[in-house]
C-alpha cells in the first residue's frame, strides 16, 4: 500500500471515537515513522546530489574557453540536480501535507 493510500484509509479525528483509539494511535505512529524514513531518505539523496552539482560547477568554471559543449553539459548537469531537489522537495511537502489532511487539520 503507497503512503497516499495509507494516509487517504486512515481516519480523521473526528471520524474516531478518541486520540485513544488503539487504531489511530497504530496508524499515528505508522505514519509517522514513514515520514521520517521518507526525510532520511531525502536528506541521503541530497548529499552525492550536492557534489554533484559543486563538481560541475568548478568544472564549468575551471574549463577552457574553447569548451562550448563541455560547458554546456556542465550546465545541464546542474539544471538537473536543481529539478531532482526540487522533486525530493515535493516528495517531503506532499507527504507531511497528506498526514496534515488526514489528522483533519
Amino acid at each position: 500500500m503507497s503512503a497516499a493510500a495509507f494516509i487517504a484509509e486512515t481516519p480523521r479525528y473526528s471520524e474516531t471515537s478518541s486520540y485513544t483509539d488503539p487504531a489511530y494511535l497504530e496508524a499515528s505512529v505508522a505514519i509517522a515513522s514513514l515520514e521520517e524514513r521518507l526525510r532520511d531518505l531525502v536528506h541521503e539523496l541530497r548529499q552525492p546530489l550536492s557534489s554533484i552539482e559543486a563538481i560541475a560547477y568548478y568544472m564549468e568554471m575551471t574549463l577552457p574557453a574553447g569548451q562550448f559543449a563541455a560547458r554546456q553539459y556542465m550546465s545541464q548537469l546542474q539544471r538537473l540536480v536543481a529539478e531532482a531537489n526540487t522533486i525530493l522537495e515535493r516528495s517531503v511537502g506532499t507527504a507531511c501535507q497528506g498526514r496534515a489532511r488526514a489528522a483533519g487539520a
